[in-house]
């Protein structure tokens, strides 16, 4: 890195560099660039610091590449951190050593169902997806476990090591169902911490947090992005930022890598992009979509953009503060259910919360209206004590302001209507249809005779292995309940009782972040309007158009996915030509 300068204002920088044009810096010739100050340097600049802009950091290091790391938060690890740490990645280590083949072809195929759904075609060379949606697919198939490899305790970076990652077995897929998908199971890894436990997203980094400190790698916290600086060839030259009142410059000899996160935060861009609302998210607060604006001055083409990683929130949380601890990951209860205004369920209740939280953004072209917006979890007191303390159902029922009760479910409907009524400003004016006790009581009637035959003729809750294996691990009953344990065909579903109290919770459609955004190639290069790369300019994590679109293909996704990219960025970078300017 060069000589520390002192900041410059934003006049200064402007002064100096030549012309702004829509949020970037061109440098008008090269004799200018060769004159311009920067106030640090490296080969590669990445921006962000979770798992995604850490592994690229780790990796361009080890690569013989020079690295600085622009974070604007005044911590480190991003959401990341906040997340279960876990990675999935195909044909890992584990399954290996197991005998288990997780082949390419199947595996791609599996992938390619979950994320095109519409256009796959298994009898198809490229299974009914464009060469850059396939291409995109195979690198990440080909880089995941190399980066794992790489990164673990016998490879060359040892930066951290993992474990498979297990509930009393191997942790099934969200899609283990579909006959695509071959290894239902085991593709899923988890931090391990010294005391051979797996830990979770802080755990993780930690570990490459150090990796990162042990090789001396500079890192600017509080530190925005602000826009690309350019030569006059469209070659990205570094990037402005600014912290507090200073204006810095961060040259990149080599490339730029983004690895931030998505728009979650980011109420316009909210409102802009996403028809399926939602009303918070569990991504760090500062998480607001920078890239689209500073990816898109320099003439990015964006993906997709109302994608997003889902879960379902309580709305009492949400309307309280957007910025969540958590989501309804996993809806606690057996004699439980979920509603909408009409009182019919909508989804399987045990679904993953990336899937289970599309229900919400169903759009009813009969009545013009979107039914699902808010979705009641009405259980009886079996669930409320047996289940008591797995959220969001509270351990103590009598002292939640975000649970309602009723004796009848006439009277927990008059409760619901109440509380829409007081909060309709905030809602859109959400009621419940007069009919809702009355339909509330059939769809009851309904999934009692389920529970009792054990299979759900209307949304196939409890047949799915996840369903199932999910639901015992992060669904427990609790042992001094004084409920007797679910004896029925299906641990998912037990009758609701005849009488009351009833309870019932209001769900809203969340986010763990949005992943929407610029689009990249299978080398993770940003690609312009023609489909070009940029010269110079990467992309990785959530501030990038997902590779898997909305696909959520099983636990440690997200992450899997950003480590991946972020491999494949600073190896593809590492290629670049070296500024000697």
């Amino acid at each position: 890195m060069g000589d520390k300068r002192q900041a410059m204002t934003r006049r200064q920088v402007l002064a100096g560099a030549g012309a702004l044009s829509i949020g970037t810096i061109t440098l008008r010739t090269s004799k200018a660039a060769s004159k311009f100050s920067w106030d640090h340097e490296a080969d590669i600049l990445v921006v962000g610091s979770g798992v995604g802009a850490s592994v690229a950091a780790v990796t361009a290091d080890e690569n013989g590449d020079t690295v600085v790391i622009v974070e604007k938060a005044p911590i480190l690890g991003g959401t990341s951190a906040k997340s279960a740490g876990v990675l999935w990645i195909p044909n890992n280590f584990s399954l290996r050593e197991k005998g288990i083949d997780d082949n390419e072809k199947d595996c791609l195929e599996y992938m390619a169902r979950y994320s095109y759904p519409e256009t796959y075609n298994p009898e198809n060379k490229q299974l009914g997806l464009s060469a850059g949606e396939f291409e995109l697919l195979k690198a990440f198939y080909g880089n995941a476990t190399k980066a794992v490899d790489r990164l673990g305790k016998h490879g060359d970076l040892k930066v951290a090591e993992w474990r498979m990652f297990q509930l009393d077995r191997s942790a099934p897929d969200y899609l283990d169902q579909v006959p695509e998908n071959k290894v239902p199971a085991g593709r899923a890894l988890g931090p391990l911490k010294k005391d051979g436990t797996i830990g979770g997203g802080v755990e993780l980094m930690m570990q490459l947090g150090n990796a990162v400190k042990k090789r001396g790698i500079p890192i600017l916290t509080k530190h925005r992005a602000m826009r690309l600086i350019l030569d006059p060839t469209g070659q990205v030259k570094g990037v402005e930022a600014e912290t507090g009142d200073a204006t810095v410059t961060i040259r990149a000899r080599k490339a730029v890598i983004f690895a931030t996160g998505g728009y979650a935060h980011n109420p316009e861009f909210v409102s802009l992009y996403q028809r399926n609302r939602f009303w918070g998210s569990c991504a760090m607060p500062w998480i607001t979509g920078d890239f689209i604006n500073i990816a898109g001055a320099v003439g990015a083409r964006m993906g997709s953009m109302s994608s997003a990683w889902r879960t379902q929130i309580v709305l009492e949380e949400a309307l309280q503060s957007p910025n969540l601890a958590a989501g309804v990951f996993f809806p606690p209860g057996d004699s439980m259910i979920q509603v909408n205004r009409y009182g019919v369920r909508v989804v399987n209740e045990n679904r993953n919360y990336n899937d289970r939280t599309e229900a919400h953004g169903l759009y009813d072209a009969s009545r013009a209206e979107f039914p699902n917006q808010l979705l009641f979890m009405v259980y009886d007191q079996r669930s409320a004590e047996a289940f008591a303390g797995a959220y969001p159902i509270p351990a103590d029922p009598e002292k939640s302001a975000q649970v309602l009760k009723g004796a009848s479910l006439q009277e927990l409907a008059a409760k619901i209507d109440n509380r829409l009524a007081e909060i309709t400003s905030r809602t859109g004016g959400v009621t419940l249809a007069p009919s809702f006790a009355a339909s509330l009581k059939k769809t009851i009637d309904r999934f009692n005779g389920f529970a009792k035959s054990g299979k759900d003729r209307d949304f196939q809750r409890g047949q799915a292995a996840y369903d199932r294996e999910w639901h015992q691990v992060f669904s427990p009953m609790r042992a001094d309940s004084g409920w007797s344990p679910n004896k029925g065909p299906s641990l998912t579903m037990h009758p609701i009782r005849g009488k009351g109290p009833y309870y019932a919770i209001i769900l809203a459609g969340g986010a763990l972040d949005t992943c929407g955004g610029p689009a990249i190639d299978a080398k993770a290069r940003v690609l312009d309007t023609k489909n070009q790369p940029i010269p110079g300019l990467y992309g990785a994590g959530n501030c990038i158009a997902s590779p898997s679109r909305e696909a959520y293909w099983g636990a440690g996704h997200t992450l899997g996915l950003a480590m991946t990219f972020g491999f494949i960025a600073a190896n593809a970078a590492h290629g670049e030509t070296r500024d000697k300017g």
